[in-house]
């Protein structure tokens, strides 16, 4: 699942001289120092806030004058990154504050709150919520329950919230602060379009998709017409839309404006400041979302190495930036180094947040989609219950995070053919989906695409086109993932010309945004091998085969199950071809893998252990044939529901066995047992019964 960081700006109070007993030249550097700040000239106001430092030291280490420079320091070590020597000085700040003016006055309360929303910045949650909490309580006993300084404190508050994943109480406080804000500053003030932007990032948590646009316009507008035009907020308020609009499909919108608001945040922070990681990061993965990939990735390294350099390597930025990094990775099929990247981002935000918050459920549901294409479904189907179960408690259960939960669980039963338990899933991830955001969105198309089934697939299938097109355009991911489940539905109707046009538009799509040897476009080669060899276009369907394998070698993607399947598929070319020492190379690779990937007695090892003892008999192998041919029987006549045509072909080859080494009266019992089943494979197509082919594609 993708994550962007909707982003939050904090504020941040400055201390001024308390005493009327100033040493003048202490006075200026602190005013120096300050003003450099606000030009965003850091190393300045650090040297110059340092020279105040050392001159208010002189007044003793309770003075209130040393606690002002202190916290003007910190703030500027803040900015600068340097978040552990920020720490330290706001607490000997809050330590002096405490003792000169005692525990309930409001200068106590300044500094708690400077000193949580930097707890915040460091990830240390538990740490800052006791001295909002304290802050609050100071300035609603010291200046009445409706005040702008009350208001901030209770945006602070929010966004730990937020943070947290906690997004009605987050809800609650915001709303708190908006009106309170409103009735002591005015409806136009650059405080509410903060807190506007606040309230909206909750509502795009909360999949509140229009009042979040809504609520983001609202503080541009203030802010464009109340702050200079490259003021980093403006930057915020254009990124935080971007988002939402690349959430409601509106792409060339989103574009645009992550695009003023990198200019903006270049100019006014430099290039090395966390908020441009931040909007690189966002950018990056609304160019994923486009597969315009070889423009996310120097994005998302650029991001990862600020993030790195600033915070440390376990911040949950950089948990972000891997999460993201590993979902292009996996586009281009680079499975393994995708897989470590979502591991560790996965370590850092379960230590961060512990196991049940949202975006530890973000990375969960990524590793389910990895293993879910690398074949392992049992790992895929745990993860993506965990990660559904985590939205369904923090987010409730009609949140656009539980549709896209169960719709991926759902799409791991239909792949190992539990149809009747992902059909449920599928039409409630459809009903959540359509009610969040219409009927017409790209999203709910994704969900009609991978439920369709039955009569009415095609027209669902259509239909999802459409949506999709009209919506990303012809050229976007989603878009080719349709046409493939078009082909084969016509695939499985046996109107194999449709299904070629089908595949070979979305082979086109992909080739030309992914390139020719991405493992994407070999998935499609496979399937139009399939075609060509169904037509005895032998040599077409033998070209295709080897192009989709060499591509998957190239990705080291050799232990999957397309890959298994698509060596099965050539081995049986060329058994029909005769070569059968080729045919049997290629069986033994192709049941090994499956082994490795479903478990030995997985009905599907069983129709690769049937070809790998067909090759063997072939060849006049049949004490080597023996093994295959029990072991086939074995898982085969412990499944449920029973695969005629594959338990006929193991008796036959198991009774071929025994006849050739001299055991006619074991193999004349299993030749009555396989005309058994083949009555019951008469009677069951009579009856109109769904039949398990042995073939499979």
């Amino acid at each position: 699942m993708k994550f962007r960081q909707i982003v939050i700006p904090l504020a941040m109070a400055f201390w001024a001289a308390t005493s009327s007993a100033q040493a003048p030249s202490w006075e200026q550097e602190n005013a120096a120092g300050m003003q450099a700040y606000r030009k965003q000239s850091y190393t300045e106001a650090e040297n110059l806030l340092k020279d105040a430092f050392r001159q208010a030291e002189q007044f003793g280490e309770f003075d209130p004058r040393l606690a002002a420079v202190m916290s003007n320091l910190a703030a500027v070590q803040q900015a600068e990154g340097k978040f552990a020597e920020a720490e330290l000085l706001y607490n000997r700040a809050l330590t002096i504050c405490e003792k000169v003016d005692g525990p309930e006055q409001l200068e106590v309360a300044t500094s708690l709150d400077d000193l949580a929303n930097l707890l915040v910045k460091r990830a240390k949650y538990s740490n800052a919520e006791p001295l909002f909490e304290r802050a609050l309580t100071i300035r609603e006993m010291a200046l009445g329950p409706v005040h702008p300084d009350v208001a901030k404190v209770l945006s602070d508050l929010a966004g730990l919230k937020w943070v947290e994943g906690m997004y009605s109480e987050s809800e609650s406080l915001f709303k708190r602060a908006l009106a309170m804000d409103q009735k002591t500053l005015g409806p136009e003030d650059p405080e509410v379009a903060l807190v506007l932007n606040y309230l909206a990032t909750v509502y795009q948590k909360q999949g509140k998709h229009k009042e979040a646009e809504s609520e983001f316009y609202r503080a541009l507008a203030i802010w464009e017409k109340t702050l200079p035009p490259e003021h980093p907020n403006i930057a915020t308020a254009l990124q935080n839309l971007a988002t939402v609009e690349q959430d409601e499909g509106k792409y060339s919108e989103a574009e645009s404006h992550f695009r003023r608001a990198l200019a903006i945040e270049e100019t006014a922070l430099g290039p090395d400041d966390p908020g441009v990681a931040n909007i690189l990061d966002n950018m990056a993965s609304f160019f994923l979302e486009e597969a315009r990939y070889s423009e996310a990735e120097p994005l998302f390294q650029r991001a990862r190495t600020i993030a790195e350099s600033v915070f440390g390597p376990e911040h949950p930025l950089v948990a972000r930036v891997l999460n993201n990094l590993a979902r292009l990775l996996c586009e281009e099929g680079k499975y393994s180094a995708a897989e470590a990247l979502y591991r560790r981002a996965l370590a850092i935000r379960e230590k961060t947040y512990g196991p049940d918050h949202p975006d530890v459920a973000s990375v969960l549901n990524n590793l389910g989609t990895l293993w879910q294409g690398e074949g392992d479904y049992s790992a895929a189907e745990l993860a993506f219950q965990r990660a559904l179960a985590v939205w369904e408690r923090v987010l409730g259960p009609e949140h656009p995070n539980v549709a896209a939960g169960l719709s991926n669980l759902a799409a791991v039963f239909l792949r190992e053919g539990r149809y009747s338990e992902a059909e449920p899933l599928f039409r409630r991830a459809l009903y959540i989906r359509m009610r969040a955001i219409g009927q017409d969105h790209a999203e709910v198309a994704l969900i009609l695409d991978n439920s369709s089934r039955g009569k009415d697939k095609e027209a669902l299938y259509q239909r999802a086109l459409a949506m999709s097109e009209k919506k990303a355009g012809p050229h976007q991911a989603q878009v080719t993932s349709i046409l493939i489940n078009l082909g084969n539905l016509k695939f499985s109707e046996g109107k194999y010309s449709t299904a070629e046009s089908f595949f070979q538009r979305a082979l086109a799509m992909r080739e030309k945004t992914l390139g020719p040897n991405h493992p994407a476009v070999a998935s499609i080669l496979s399937s139009l091998g399939m075609l060509d060899y169904l037509g005895h276009n032998y040599s077409d369907a033998e070209s295709f085969y080897k192009r989709a394998i060499s591509a998957w070698d190239q990705a080291s993607q050799t232990q999957t199950f397309n890959y298994a399947q698509t060596l099965q598929n050539l081995g049986v070319l060329y058994f029909d071809l005769r070569k059968y020492d080729e045919a049997g190379a290629l069986f033994d690779r192709a049941a090994t893998i499956k082994e490795h990937l479903l478990g030995k007695d997985h009905p599907r090892v069983a129709d690769a252990l049937i070809k790998v003892a067909s090759a063997s008999l072939a060849r006049g192998y049949y004490a080597e044939a023996e093994s295959p041919s029990q072991r086939a029987l074995s898982i085969l006549e412990k499944s449920s529901p029973p695969n005629y045509p594959a338990l006929i072909q193991a008796l036959t080859n198991y009774a071929l066995v025994l006849d050739k080494t001299k055991r006619k009266a074991e193999a004349e019992l299993l030749e009555t047992r396989a005309m058994v089943y083949r009555a019951k494979l008469k009677e069951s197509k009579k009856k109109g019964e769904a039949v398990l082919s042995a073939r499979q594609p």
